[in-house]
Order: C-alpha cells, then sequence, then structure tokens
C-alpha cells in the first residue's frame, strides 16, 4: 500500500464512519450494561407495581340496525320519508343524538342502580366490585344530598339478614341528631331501607361468587356520572355510511358493568320510542275520529246539493245527456247531407230529361225512392233495346217507332216521379234542420251545467277520498297502539372486547422496557454532547482527516520510560507497534527525521519521543531525540540523564564554532544506540534561530550520523517555534491524549493538513485505558 493509498483508506473510512457506525454503537452501549440494567429493573419494576393500581378499562360494544319505517305524525308504520334522499342519514344522526344523550344515560344508571359503589375493605389494591361478586343488590329508590358524604359498611349476618353501619362527614356528623344511624342495625333482604340520606332496598343475589362478609358502600351524584359516561366512555357511531347500521361502544373497567349498562341503554332506548310512538298513535285516532265527524256532516250536505241541481235540470246524467245529443247532432247532420245529395241527383236527372238527351242512360244510384228507381231501371232498359235494334232496322222501322213511343211516356213518368220526390225531399230537409236547431240548443246549455254539476261534485268527491282515507287510517293507528315495534334490531348484543384492554398491559410493560432502555441511552448521548474532551479513537476520525498511526496505553506503573526486560509490558507493545505502523505507513518514502507535537502542555510529547526512541534503538538504529520545547524542556530527565553544558541554543548562538554536535550528545544508558541534546542554557528565538543557516547545517550533519531524528517540540497550537521546523521533518506525530485532549485543539491538526504545513501528518492517541 503505498502512501497515497493510505491518506485515502483513511480519509474514506472517515467519511463512512461519519454516517453511521453500528457496531461502535454497541460497543459504547456495552461498557455500559449495568447501567441499562439497573435502568431496565428500576422501570419494569416501577411498571408492575403501577398495574397493580391501575385498572384496565376495556371497549364494551353493541351493534343496532335501523328499521326502513320511521314514526311520523300518522304513526301508521309508513314512512312518509321514503321519497327523501336524506331521510336514511337523517333517521341514523337522530338515533345517535337520542342514544349518546345525557338524559338517556340517567335512566340507565338509575334502572341499574348505579348511584352506589361496592368495595371490599381491607383490599389492596382498592377494587370496585359489581354484579356476580356481590352477595347482593342495592335497588335505590331516592337519594338526598347527605347521600354523598356518608359511607355505609354492610356486614352479612346470614342467608336472610345483613347489618348496616353509617359514616357521616364531620361537618355533617354535627348536624345529624339521629343517633340511631349509627352503629350496626339488622335488617331482612327485601325490607325498604328509609335514612335521612335515602331509600333504597337490598335484595339477594343467588348466583353470586363472593366470599367476602363486609363491603364498603358510596353514593355518587347519577347526574355527574350519566354526564362523564356520555362524555369520556361512551361512543356512537355509524360503521359504514352506505348502511344503517350503528356501533356502540363503551369503556368500563368492569366488562358486566358495561355489558349490562349498554343492554339497559338499548332496552330503554326501545322501550322510549315505543312509549312515544304509543301517544303519538293515540293522538292520531283521537284526531282522525274528530275529523270524520266533521268530514260525514259536510258530505251529507254536499250529496243533497247534487240531487237539487239534477232535478231542477232534468238531468239524469250530464255526460250521459250530452252524448246522447252530439250522437243524435251527427245523425241529423248525415240524414241532411244524405237528402240534400239526393235533391242535387233528383235535380240533375230532371235537368237533362228535360234537355232532351235520349240517348243517355240515368243514374240511380243516389236515388232512394223505390217507384222512381223501377221508373228509371225500365228507361234505361228500354234505351238499350232501342240501341240495339238501330244496328238492324231502320227507323221508320214499327218496332222502332213502338220503342220510341214507350221512350216518350217513360221520360214523362220518371219527371213526375222526380218532381214528387223532390218534394218530398225539400220537406223532410227542412224537418231535419229544424230537429238539428234544437239539438244544439241543447248542446250549448251542457257545458255550462256540466260545469256547475263538476264544482258541486268535485267538492263531494274530495270528501268522499278524505273520508275513506282517515277511515283506512283509523283503523292502522288503532292497531298500532299497544303493539311494540321498534324501529331496530339488534344484531351483537353486549360484547366485552378483552383485547382492547386501556392500558394494554403488554403495552404497558414494553413502554417502560423502552424507557428503561432510552433513560441510559440519554444519558450516554448527553454526556457526549456534553464531553468536551477527546475519549476514543472515533472522536478523532470524526474531527480530523489525519489518520490514527496507533495507540498507546495507560501508564500504569510509576516509571516513565521502557527498560530492558519490560519489552513484553502493554506499554513496551503499544510502541513497538507504533514504530511497525510508522514503517508500514511510510514505506514508500525514507523517513528520519519525526516531529513530536501536541495542541497544549501534558498530553504526552516527551514521554512519546523518550519512549519511542528507545523502541527505535531497540532494533539496532542509531537514534537521536532532540529537545526543542524551549517553555517545558524536560526531555533530559524523563531519559534519567544529567544535562551537559552545552545544548542546541548554545550551538545556535555561538559566534566562533568552538561547540561541536559531540560537545552536544547525551548518551541514554543502557541504550547504546540512543542518544539525546538538550536544549542548552541560552535563551533561544525558536522562530528566528530554527530558520538560520546554522540550524541547517546542524540537521544536515545529524541526519548523516543518525537513522532516526525524533524532535521532541513545543505546543503547535500556541507558538510558531515548531512551524520552523517544518523544513527538516519528514513525518509530524500530533500527540492527542485520550480524556485530557480538548475536542476543538483537532482543528489545528487538521488546519495543519488541509494547508500542508507538515509532511505526512500523523495522530497518535495517548493513554488510551486497556480495561473495556
Amino acid at each position: 500500500m503505498t502512501e497515497k493509498e493510505y491518506f485515502d483508506s483513511q480519509l474514506s473510512s472517515k467519511e463512512n464512519g461519519e454516517n453511521f457506525d453500528l457496531k461502535a454503537l454497541f460497543a459504547k452501549y456495552l461498557k455500559s450494561w449495568k447501567f441499562f440494567l439497573i435502568s431496565l429493573v428500576i422501570f419494569l419494576g416501577l411498571a408492575i407495581l403501577a398495574l397493580q393500581f391501575i385498572n384496565t378499562s376495556y371497549n364494551v360494544s353493541s351493534k343496532l340496525l335501523l328499521k326502513n319505517e320511521t314514526s311520523n305524525i300518522d304513526a301508521s308504520g309508513n314512512n312518509l320519508g321514503n321519497n327523501n334522499p336524506f331521510s336514511n342519514s337523517e333517521r341514523v344522526n337522530n338515533a345517535i343524538e337520542v342514544l349518546t344523550s345525557v338524559n338517556l344515560m340517567r335512566s340507565v344508571l338509575d334502572t341499574l342502580s348505579l348511584q352506589s359503589r361496592f368495595t371490599v375493605p381491607d383490599a389492596f389494591p382498592p377494587k370496585e366490585i359489581y354484579g356476580s361478586e356481590l352477595p347482593f343488590k342495592m335497588v335505590v329508590d331516592t337519594l338526598f344530598p347527605l347521600a354523598y358524604e356518608t359511607t355505609l359498611t354492610i356486614k352479612l349476618e346470614g342467608k336472610e339478614s345483613f347489618s348496616i353501619s353509617e359514616e357521616f362527614e364531620d361537618s355533617l356528623e354535627e348536624n345529624n341528631t339521629a343517633s340511631s344511624d349509627y352503629g350496626y342495625n339488622t335488617y331482612n333482604y327485601g325490607y325498604k331501607i328509609e335514612k335521612p340520606y335515602g331509600v333504597f332496598t337490598l335484595v339477594p343475589n343467588e348466583n353470586n361468587t363472593s366470599k367476602a362478609s363486609q363491603f364498603i358502600v358510596d353514593f355518587r351524584d347519577i347526574d355527574e356520572m350519566a354526564q362523564d359516561y356520555v362524555k369520556k366512555a361512551l361512543s356512537v357511531y355509524v360503521i359504514n355510511k352506505d348502511a344503517s347500521v350503528i356501533n356502540i361502544v363503551l369503556k368500563e373497567k368492569i366488562s358486566e358493568k358495561g355489558e349490562d349498562i349498554i343492554n339497559t341503554l338499548v332496552e330503554i332506548y326501545g322501550l322510549k320510542s315505543y312509549l312515544a310512538t304509543n301517544a303519538l298513535a293515540l293522538n292520531n285516532v283521537q284526531f282522525i275520529d274528530d275529523r270524520l265527524n266533521t268530514l260525514s256532516r259536510e258530505l251529507s250536505e254536499v250529496e243533497l246539493n247534487v240531487a237539487q241541481f239534477k232535478t231542477d235540470n232534468e238531468l239524469a246524467s250530464v255526460e250521459f245527456d250530452a252524448n246522447s245529443f252530439a250522437e243524435q247532432e251527427i245523425d241529423y247532420g248525415r240524414k241532411l247531407a244524405d237528402s240534400e245529395i239526393e235533391l242535387k241527383v233528383l235535380s240533375a236527372i230532371e235537368r237533362n230529361l228535360k234537355s232532351g238527351d235520349s240517348e243517355s242512360t240515368i243514374n240511380s244510384l243516389s236515388v232512394t225512392s223505390p217507384n222512381l228507381i223501377y221508373l228509371i231501371d225500365s228507361y234505361n232498359k228500354l234505351l238499350i233495346d232501342k240501341k240495339s235494334l238501330q244496328r238492324t232496322v231502320p227507323e221508320n222501322n214499327p218496332r222502332m217507332i213502338d220503342i220510341k213511343d214507350q221512350l216518350e211516356q217513360l221520360r214523362r213518368n220518371v219527371l213526375g216521379s222526380l218532381s214528387t220526390s223532390k218534394q218530398s225531399l225539400r220537406t223532410i230537409i227542412s224537418s231535419i234542420k229544424g230537429r238539428s236547431d234544437q239539438f244544439a240548443e241543447k248542446k250549448q246549455r251542457i257545458p255550462t251545467m256540466q260545469r256547475q254539476l263538476l264544482e258541486i261534485s268535485r267538492e263531494q268527491g274530495i270528501k268522499e277520498n278524505l273520508f275513506l282515507y282517515l277511515l283506512q287510517k283509523r283503523e292502522e293507528a288503532a292497531l298500532m297502539v299497544g303493539v311494540r315495534n321498534d324501529n331496530f334490531t339488534i344484531i351483537d348484543s353486549a360484547i366485552t372486547d378483552f383485547e382492547s384492554g386501556s392500558p394494554s398491559k403488554k403495552l404497558f410493560l414494553l413502554v417502560a422496557f423502552l424507557m428503561g432502555l432510552a433513560l441510559p441511552i440519554g444519558v450516554i448521548h448527553l454526556r457526549d454532547m456534553l464531553n468536551t474532551k477527546v475519549k476514543d479513537k472515533n472522536d478523532i476520525e470524526k474531527k480530523t482527516g489525519v489518520p490514527v498511526i496507533g495507540e498507546i496505553a495507560h501508564n500504569t506503573s510509576d516509571k516513565n520510560l521502557i527498560e530492558k526486560g519490560e519489552e513484553v509490558s502493554a506499554l513496551a507493545q503499544s510502541f513497538r507497534m507504533m514504530r511497525m505502523n510508522l514503517d508500514f505507513m511510510l514505506s514508500k518514502k525514507k523517513v528520519q527525521t519525526v516531529l513530536v507535537t501536541s495542541a497544549i502542555k501534558g498530553e504526552g510529547k516527551t514521554f512519546f519521543s523518550s519512549n519511542m526512541g528507545v523502541a527505535l534503538a531497540s532494533s539496532s538504529a542509531k537514534v537521536l531525540i532532540l529537545e526543542l520545547d524551549k517553555h517545558n524542556p524536560e526531555l533530559i530527565e524523563a531519559l534519567g540523564e544529567t544535562r551537559k553544558e552545552y545544548g542546541i541554543s548554545n550551538y545556535l548562538n555561538q559566534s566562533h564554532n568552538t561547540i561541536t554536535v559531540n560537545d552536544l550528545l547525551i548518551p541514554v544508558s543502557n541504550n547504546p544506540n540512543l542518544f539525546a541534546i538538550g536544549l542548552g542554557s541560552e535563551n533561544i528565538d525558536g522562530l528566528e534561530s530554527f530558520n538560520s543557516n546554522r540550524m541547517n547545517i546542524l540537521m544536515n550533519q545529524l541526519r548523516n550520523e543518525f537513522d532516526y531524528i525524533i524532535i521532541d517540540s513545543a505546543p503547535i497550537g500556541k507558538l510558531a517555534d515548531t512551524l520552523a521546523l517544518s523544513k527538516y521533518t519528514d513525518c509530524c506525530l500530533y500527540m492527542v491524549r485520550s480524556n485530557h485532549s480538548n475536542l476543538e485543539d483537532l482543528n489545528v491538526i487538521e488546519e495543519v493538513r488541509v494547508h500542508k504545513k507538515f509532511k505526512n501528518p500523523l495522530v497518535v492517541m495517548n493513554d488510551v485505558s486497556t480495561t473495556k
């Protein structure tokens, strides 16, 4: 792997780590497993304890199907709103409003005598009991305001009797003078108990499962209870907008109690609907009877008016007379037309005969007179014979002359008969016209009489139809009286859904479990958010792209320098691994001069430099460590050696070159390949001196004599001296100490990388704990 490939892989791993490191996250949580365990135990324990005091509420539901019929003003069972497209939704909405009314719920609670609440004394936690859990049932007749300040204790005395003790509030007890109300009083089942706080009766419950013999009774305001049930517990809604099915849901802690409430709610709803319908039907019967009496009198008067009108106008039936007059008028018109046509035909025949036309036959189709028809037929026959004879004989033939004489005689006879028939027709026409005028006059009077009679008959018909309609409705309304016909069908009676328990125990424990996990996670992340120190390698990788060359284990001994015989220690192994990593990461480039720096004081520069020198010298390499931290020169003491008279400051500030490198070298005991050079005894301007020609000569000479040169420099975050040494170094090691270095100080090494102020910058994680 080349240097560039290594640095690119480090940057890539950093970018991936910034997204999400699941393994590191679990490792962080695993370190605090005791904290997680304690939190889970506390939260689950609190949840189990809380469940003992929290009563679970269940959903008790019932389904109703509303019928198509709806009660109306006639109470006949007919749906007068069937033509209304909104009648179904209106009926459903009306039913929902009634079922969710406080008044209806109050009737339910009163019917079930739920004003009283029963508990068992000394029970932990306190729990209400109801129904089969009680050996008796309390039927409350009346409660007075004092009841809400009264607590009863009922003790069973046997199968037939019980005793009651009352306890009042102090403020009310002073005003109560009935001393007999205190202490235990014995009563038999079924006896009506009358007290200043109310009137009630206890009846035995044969199907009870209770083993207790003493019970506490508290009274509650039924109006407040009804409002609470309607507002907080009861829900009535439509399951499907296209259907008339209503779902009734009640949240109740005691399933038996919830089922009783819903079943009673439906029963009372149906009963009240029946009573309202029955009362309406009775009112309708009375109303219809009154109207029938009035219509009977009015109908008799109208019938008398019709009879009187027909008598005055001599009418049997206007319609029949009008039809008869019309038929007769048509008949006379037809006869008049036939007679006029026949008269015209006779006139035409007469004209032809008088004109001397003796060669044409006479048409007798429209002639009605039998005598005239006979004469015409005889005339036509003789004329035909004449025309036949003319073909064979001359005009002067005796036979021809005889036929002509006969034709002339028949012509005169026909003319005479025509005159008589025409006169007869004129008389008939005159008679027909007279009769037709008479019928026309009567016909003209028919519409007026018909209109007058129609007005009277219309009033008669309306009253007759109304009378019959009311008779029918009266019978229907009478049948409705006393007959209960609910406008709904119960699809499902009240049933408890035990899976709908609220709060759900499983969910409650799950939430407690999640909270038990969330608290440690939150604390850990909050601690990380508030933390300003570098804790581990991940913090470095998140803040900078400079690779981490390795981690130095925490030094558990009181020694600051690795000695012979300690090569197997964790500290020695850390430096050995550091040396190998340095060779591996920068294998393509000769690394001879290594600069060791940090952001602030106390991050282990001198400790690392001295021990890194020992680690490099142990591989037979000749190593030199330079002490160039002018503000905190501790290298020579860390190596356990004595300072010489001269150091780097003396070398750089000399004027006659009398001090040589050999005068500066300090051999490290027990390490023949390790040497050190101290800072010196003179003041030194690091920026000026490190950039001098003498410093350049010194570094070149040291490079020729030593395999590795380690520079223990000042912190880079505050001094510019260290920057002046960059041109002499092949690698810059930036020290970061766990739980000591600030996260913000990592910006310094990131700036070094971005602006390339040093060659091959690397980070060393110091003082890392070996315990996980």
